[in-house]
């Protein structure tokens, strides 16, 4: 995970300068209030007067995280959380910038917290669930994977600087990794297992996404078509996110 967070970091350094693009045509316009903490700076140095407009460059989300198919939908515990971090390039449509396009490049965390196991079968090239390990109480079982995945938007906001928003776009990315970790007791010792190389393990994603809401903060939803697991015999499970979205600038 810290590789990852580090790969991230870099690749966000690289390209901000490319990304803090703006076309803005209203250029003897300047606001004095500040939509984000990067308004007058980029992090390399400071935007030029006719350039401050600018607006979702950097967001992240905090999600619940959940799937549908053979489980519920929404039956997933509380502390089923993730988390997904996006750097933007945005192209103004409208002069005034009630109108854009984004693209970009994001980092996401899917964590699932439901207690039972996901069981793999090798020779079968299977993966399918497992309420109870070796006869034992389950604790706590979660399901993790991250993924890099290329997001894209197309944006409406109102004007001005206390502006409403709504956002709807979609995104496609590769699994770096996905695995289990189970904590469970056996007479009265507790143990904890990591389960990794599922044989029919889905490394595509892609889904569709929304965000509504005002100035740096919205709501945030993901609908995947991709399921996690490919084989017929397998647990079918398609991951779904909701939660809020804040743009740093």
């Amino acid at each position: 995970m810290m590789r990852i967070l580090i790969v991230f970091a870099f690749l966000f350094g690289f390209l901000n300068e490319n990304f803090s693009q703006y076309l803005e045509k209203e250029a003897d316009v300047i606001s004095r209030f500040r939509p984000g903490a990067g308004w007058y700076y980029s992090g390399n140095k400071p935007y030029e007067k006719g350039k401050l407009r600018k607006y979702d460059r950097l967001i992240l989300d905090v999600v619940y995280n959940d799937w549908f198919g053979d489980r519920e939908a929404f039956s997933s515990p509380w502390n089923s959380l993730g988390f997904n971090i996006a750097i933007f390039s945005q192209r103004v449509i409208t002069q005034a910038n009630t109108m854009s396009f984004a693209y970009g490049l994001s980092f996401s965390h899917y964590n699932n917290s439901s207690s039972f196991d996901l069981e793999k079968n090798t020779n079968q090239g299977t993966t399918t669930i497992s309420n109870t390990v070796f006869g034992s109480d389950v604790i706590s079982n979660k399901f993790t994977a991250n993924y890099l995945e290329i997001p894209l938007e197309l944006r409406f906001r109102t004007k001005g600087y206390k502006h409403f928003k709504w956002m709807i776009g979609g995104k496609i990315g590769y699994q770096m990794n996905a695995f289990t970790k189970l904590r469970f007791e056996e007479e009265g010792v507790k143990y904890m297992t990591k389960n990794y190389n599922f044989p029919d393990n889905n490394r595509l994603r892609y889904g569709a996404t929304v965000r509504m809401g005002i100035r740096n903060v919205s709501l945030y939803g993901a609908f995947f078509f991709s399921e996690l697991f490919t084989a017929d015999e397998s647990v079918r499970l398609t991951p779904l996110s909701l939660g809020l979205s804040f743009s740093f600038f």
